[in-house]
């Protein structure tokens, strides 16, 4: 049987590269080097090749001697490269990178590929490049990580005033093209500002919302929906759900709902549980 010679897609940054000679190393997240010359690149790169520099290409065997070399490899520079940013998202990515004294330092793979992404891309294209991948299918789990990445990286990288133009229109984008899911996860978070409301404060967004997600609703979150125009009668509805079951209960069932019976107004279930837990 012949080994798999398919090579492995990697994605890294340059730790030191020899402009002259044409060749260098890459830092991969798993804390591997990596070979890499001038020459296994699918397009000549038309700038000098700096440390911190993040790449994609193919890593595959080196014939000569044991470990890998780098080969179609490919700067990240495009705007529809900012899918990579979102596909290190879940990951913790951290290179290992000399500083200007030689000491390594751990540097956040997500974030320099980011930063890399923005300072290339003329900066009439950046919300579209930053708003292209949110849809209908946007993980809504990442949402927050992906709103506090934008921030940190277009603050990092333009000037206050460019920076706040560019952050409107990303998060106002963002909030007339939301999803319930995501919406909700802003609502738990507050962090009304990532879809282009005010950070300070708090919104009553759609019942509805919480109706569909009402399974990662918990105590905390009902005394706050409480507060709302249509809390008393949702906090009710959604209690008595909990305790709909009541009669075949036992109190190792209704221990852990103890802190929800505060919004319960059924004088009878509340008579029910105290029997319960006194037996």
């Amino acid at each position: 049987m012949k080994q798999n010679s398919t090579p492995a897609m990697f994605i890294g940054a340059v730790k030191w590269f020899d402009n002259n000679k044409g060749f260098g190393t890459l830092a991969l997240p798993s804390g591997e080097e990596l070979f890499v010359h001038i020459r296994r690149f699918k397009v000549p790169p038309e700038h000098i090749i700096q440390p911190g520099e993040v790449i994609v290409g193919d890593k595959k065997p080196d014939p000569k001697r044991s470990g890998y070399l780098a080969q179609n490899c490919r700067i990240l520079k495009r705007p529809e490269d900012w899918k990579f940013v979102i596909s290190l998202l879940d990951k913790e990515h951290t290179v290992l990178l000399p500083d200007s004294h030689g000491r390594e330092q751990k540097h956040n793979l997500t974030s320099l590929t980011a930063r890399q992404l923005l300072r290339t891309q003329p900066r009439e294209h950046i919300v579209a490049m930053l708003t292209a991948n949110f849809d209908v299918h946007f993980d809504s789990s990442i949402f927050i990580s992906y709103a506090e990445l934008i921030d940190k990286s277009i603050t990092g990288v333009f000037e206050k005033e460019t920076a706040y133009e560019i952050l409107s229109k990303v998060f106002d984008y963002f909030g007339k093209h939301v999803s319930h899911q995501i919406l909700f996860r802003v609502w738990k978070e507050s962090m009304f500002r990532y879809i282009g409301y005010p950070a300070e404060g708090d919104y009553e967004i759609p019942e509805l919302v919480f109706n569909l997600n009402a399974t990662e609703i918990n105590c905390e979150d009902l005394a706050r929906i409480s507060t709302y125009s249509y809390g008393k009668s949702f906090c009710t509805d959604f209690v008595n759900a909990l305790f709909d079951d009541l009669e075949t209960m036992d109190k190792q069932d209704i221990e852990p709902l103890l802190p929800y019976i505060e919004f319960l107004e059924n004088e009878a279930s509340i008579e029910k549980i105290q029997t319960l837990l006194q037996e």
